[in-house]
């Protein structure tokens, strides 16, 4: 298993079970949550669920990580990651960074270093991008990561979806 990314201003670490503070911090509130499938906070049983299915992952030799300032390491702002959809079978790239955080570039750093990553460490051909269409700042996101819209469905869950993907 890798044991850590670097990028010019954040270290990134695999997702473990004590990471359960920065979910914690992230899936409770509601500026964050907004956007996600249930649009408000989650609970903390859901959240210790989340987490070990996130954990669980790495099994397949990649996923998300948490995302760390390289200035101070100890300081989490969020996470990132490529994971396959269980349902579906296919893979998607996910990221969050706390509002305080946002706006300075570092969840289009984590996410380009994920994505880099999957592509050298991995067989995956294509990864897809998930954003509520209302959400202009992850949409933004996917695009400047090159991917571009697909007509498929990853997620049905009611919200106004963009799907996008990037091959190889």
């Amino acid at each position: 298993m890798v044991s850590m990314i670097n990028t010019e201003r954040l270290i990134l670490t695999p997702v473990r079970e004590e990471d359960i503070d920065i979910y914690t911090q992230m899936l409770t509130r509601a500026d964050i949550t907004r956007y996600l499938p249930s649009g408000k906070p989650y609970s903390l049983e859901y959240i210790e669920n989340y987490l070990s299915k996130r954990v669980a992952h790495w099994a397949r030799g990649f996923g998300t990580f948490i995302v760390s300032l390289k200035a101070n390491p100890a300081v989490k702002i969020g996470y990132a990651g490529v994971e396959t959809i269980p349902d579906v079978g296919l893979s998607d790239i996910r990221y969050g960074i706390l509002t305080e955080y946002q706006g300075f570039g570092y969840a289009y750093e984590a996410a380009k270093a994920v994505l880099d990553f999957t592509w050298q460490t991995t067989c995956l051909s294509k990864v897809y991008g998930v954003a509520v269409i209302d959400n202009t700042a992850s949409v933004n996101l996917l695009q400047k990561l090159g991917l571009s819209p697909v007509n498929e469905t990853l997620y049905d869950d009611g919200n106004d979806l963009v799907t996008m993907a990037i091959e190889r």
